[in-house]
């Protein structure tokens, strides 16, 4: 069975390939088709492509792949995913659309846009393919909220994720934070207390609500410090060297920590917000495990 709709994407690009009663499905045998060598990559899934494969054994291929000749056989242009999902399922034949029109450049952006599409994409390589839309196509951020069908505002939002640390965007990458994790944590600009929060949300397996109160809280903090350095220099009051020193201090010990720090005359307040929180907290302080 064959669902008669393609990507509003792939719409766009070729026109009229979305009316496929003007285009030929055809089955072709699987062996006939290969991939494109220059077809953008995105991470694979083995997990995903086995499901996949589950699905087409069950209800077949739902939508045909997009090739076009080029004088050995059939070259991918959009459905390779569906491709190798077929031949695990064991199918001899695939339903497909010949396409001659679309010139080298034109297919590639086909098939990123293609690869795009795809539900199970992981964010960062959505952030990723969008960004070679925009620099290799020369595609702007509007133009690519239509084709993919995202709200730009979400296109901006992919794109930030690029300017996070390289750590970061490794476990965004593996699934080990999620995008709404990954989201939150460029409302901070220090990059290093942006890596020791996302330490801690593996660790302590913050939710995103978490993980945006903590950083509010930090936030809180900081712009309670801004306000009274603001208001001390205004009644021109001095501070001395042990109050400089305290806020120094202070700072420091809320980016190293990872939490709300207050430091008072003759005190020391430390946030928590729960068991594990704490032995976090101790274990960076003493150099402990375990405090028993």
């Amino acid at each position: 069975m064959v669902r008669k709709s393609l990507g509003k994407g792939l719409d766009a690009l070729i026109p009229g390939v979305g009316n496929l009663e003007t285009r030929s499905i055809q089955e072709i045998d699987v062996q006939l088709i290969h991939s494109n060598p220059f077809q953008p990559r995105i991470q694979k899934n083995d997990e995903s492509l086995e499901e996949l494969a589950e699905s087409i054994r069950i209800h077949g291929i739902l939508q045909p792949i997009i090739v076009r000749t080029d004088g050995i056989g059939y070259e991918i242009v959009a459905g390779e995913r569906r491709w190798r999902a077929a031949q695990k399922a064991g199918l001899s034949t695939v339903p497909v659309i010949i396409i001659e029109e679309a010139n080298e450049q034109k297919r590639l952006e086909i098939a990123l846009i293609e690869n795009l599409q795809r539900e199970d994409l992981n964010p960062l390589d959505l952030a990723k393919g969008i960004q070679r839309l925009m620099l290799d196509f020369e595609l702007t951020q509007e133009n690519i909220s239509k084709r993919l069908g995202k709200k730009r505002p979400t296109i901006a939002n992919l794109l930030r994720l690029l300017d996070l640390p390289q750590e970061i965007q490794g476990m965004l990458e593996k699934n080990q934070i999620s995008f709404g994790h990954a989201r939150a944590l460029l409302s901070v600009e220090s990059q290093d207390l942006k890596i020791q929060l996302s330490e801690r949300i593996m660790r302590e397996n913050l939710s995103v609500r978490n993980i945006e109160e903590i950083i509010h809280n930090l936030k809180e903090e900081t712009e309670e410090t801004v306000v009274s350095k603001s208001s001390k220099k205004k009644k021109e009051i001095k501070i001395d060297q042990k109050d400089s020193e305290s806020s120094f201090i202070e700072e420091n010990l809320t980016r190293y920590l990872a939490t709300k720090v207050k430091i008072a005359k003759k005190s020391i307040t430390i946030e928590y917000y729960g068991d594990e929180d704490l032995h976090r907290i101790y274990s960076l302080i003493t150099g402990k495990e375990e405090p028993f």
